[in-house]
């Protein structure tokens, strides 16, 4: 099987042969790769431009890797040698390479975890965190929640992240005395994978959409128990996935408790829901270390739903899990020169230095002692405040830039939301937007007057329908409509969910309503 043609953009490579007399430009080359790729990039050995795997013998191959890795070396990376397949008159490699200065954070791909109460998914990140298997009980679990009621009831309230750290495929936290310890595991990391969790149960649904709206994930993990098989909440976060263009994979857990028949019905129900209209994607089940390697390169494509076995208890499959979680490749661009840009989604009130916000970089970069501006607030005005402190994976720091969740000490701020903005100055604060939507639930009609909550980004904020271009919308039904908020927020571009009860509404901004002064 060929590849694509190569791309002028974007992290991977061809080679079909490397010249030792051309090792400096072969580095710049490679320099560029890496920059396009976030610090990672992928070469294919032995591959011509137009994707033709041609292959070279075991002589010719082992030359040229020797090659790359002093290409490597030159251009400050590490060499990881993932797979060698047969190509037409010989072998292909397929080489991962990762910068290794560390002048900037690395690599860092962010995976929100869905499926329904129950299923084991923060059970699942416990383990896969610290290398500590579960005793069949939810000791794992504890590892994973943030409260106490979270230990007790065995059920995720909020939205709990987990750092997972990589050098090459070995996993960090595995070695280090507290596997938890963010700022240890983020030292010793040359890849991060942030593992976001969020409640299952349909009573929070509101906070797992919020977990997902703010962390702008890359991939989403969609964990199956193989004892119970998909349920309701399992298809309603599918569903939302798909809906916002995420790329899913699956992972089937409790495979050795349950019986063949049960495990394989689970399987079928699974590969179903992946195949069903609106869905439209290919399973792909994972059974070798050559599958992981495949799936981690075609997952982000949408196309592609790769489907992995794991026991949280016998350890089952986590290998495979691993390896793919370390190879899965940065999906989102961000912008480093825009004017800042900062959603808070957490709030804390931290005794001896006051009010500290939370939230995903957006645009841009921050840095201590910057004068930034804070809001709307309810009457839409802005207020000036200042940096004193940044957090990037509890690690102080003095600058961040877009695409890292960080914690920020704000000066003279008493008073603060979700949902509202850090930015480089005001900016605009409105109470409606103009929208195009599709129905994705609803047991009626829906008509103008109809409220529920509007969830975009770290926004989530009472709202309700003002017009529809139609008149009224059923399930299935697309349509035009005017919502209108109960108080002003800052909002752009982008995708959102509608809800109140079972209703779910999909939409996309066409355009913010004329808005309110600003500051």
């Amino acid at each position: 099987m060929g590849f694509p043609p190569e791309s002028e953009d974007g992290n991977v490579e061809y080679k079909l042969m490397l010249n030792a007399d051309d090792i400096d430009r072969l580095a710049g080359q490679l320099k560029r790769r890496l920059y396009e790729g976030g610090g990672e990039a992928v070469y294919l050995i032995g591959v011509s431009d137009d994707g033709r795997p041609e292959g070279l013998s075991d002589e010719e191959l082992i030359k040229a890797l020797d090659i790359l890795r002093e290409v490597a070396k030159r251009a400050s990376a590490s060499v990881y040698i993932l797979r060698i397949s047969e190509g037409i008159k010989g072998k292909v490699a397929e080489v991962l390479l990762r910068a290794a200065v560390r002048e900037e954070p690395p690599p860092t791909v962010t995976v929100v975890v869905l499926g329904n109460v129950d299923a084991g998914k923060s059970t699942l990140v416990g383990v896969l965190t610290t290398g500590r298997l579960d005793d069949g009980r939810g000791l794992a679990r504890s590892y994973a929640s943030r409260y106490k009621h979270e230990v007790l009831t065995g059920r995720t309230s909020s939205v709990s992240m987990r750092l997972l750290g990589f050098n090459g495929d070995v996993v960090v936290n595995h070695s280090l005395l507290d596997p938890l310890d963010e700022a240890e595991v983020y030292k010793r990391s040359d890849k991060l994978v942030l593992l976001v969790d969020v409640g299952g149960h349909e009573r929070y649904l509101r906070t797992a959409l919020r977990g997902l709206f703010s962390s702008q994930p890359d991939y989403v993990m969609l964990v199956v128990a193989a004892n119970s098989g998909v349920q309701k909440m399992t298809k309603e976060h599918l569903g939302i996935a798909v809906a916002l263009g995420v790329p899913v994979f699956v992972v089937i857990t409790r495979v050795d408790v349950a019986p063949q028949e049960v495990f394989q019905r689970t399987l079928e129900d699974v590969t179903r829901i992946l195949k069903m209209p609106g869905v439209s994607k290919i399973p792909y089940v994972i059974k070798e270390v050559g599958d992981v390697v495949l799936a981690a390169r075609a997952l982000s494509s949408g196309r592609v739903a790769p489907i992995f076995f794991t026991s949280n208890v016998t350890g089952h499959g986590l290998d495979l899990l691993l390896k793919f979680l370390s190879l899965l490749p940065k999906r989102k661009t961000w912008d480093y020169r825009g004017d800042f840009l900062m959603y808070i989604s957490d709030i804390y009130l931290v005794k001896g230095v006051g009010v500290v916000v939370g939230g995903l970089i957006e645009r841009g970069i921050v840095r201590v002692g910057d004068k930034l501006w804070i809001g709307p607030y309810s009457d839409g005005r802005w207020i000036s405040t200042s940096i004193k402190s940044i957090h990037l994976n509890r690690t102080p720091v003095e600058s961040a830039k877009a695409g890292s969740f960080i914690t920020l000490g704000l000066d003279k701020v008493d008073k603060v939301e979700k949902g509202m903005v850090l930015s480089s100055k005001p900016l605009g604060a409105s109470r409606e937007v103009l929208a195009e939507v599709l129905v994705l639930r609803h047991p009626t009609v829906i008509k103008a007057g109809f409220s529920g909550v509007f969830h975009y980004k770290a926004v989530r904020t009472n709202a309700y329908i003002k017009e529809i271009d139609k008149g009224e919308l059923m399930v299935g039904d697309s349509g035009v409509v005017k919502i209108e908020f109960v108080r002003p927020w800052h909002i752009d571009s982008g995708v959102f969910i509608f809800r109140n009860g079972p209703t779910r509404i999909f939409g996309r901004i066409l355009r913010v309503g004329d808005g309110i002064a600003t500051a």
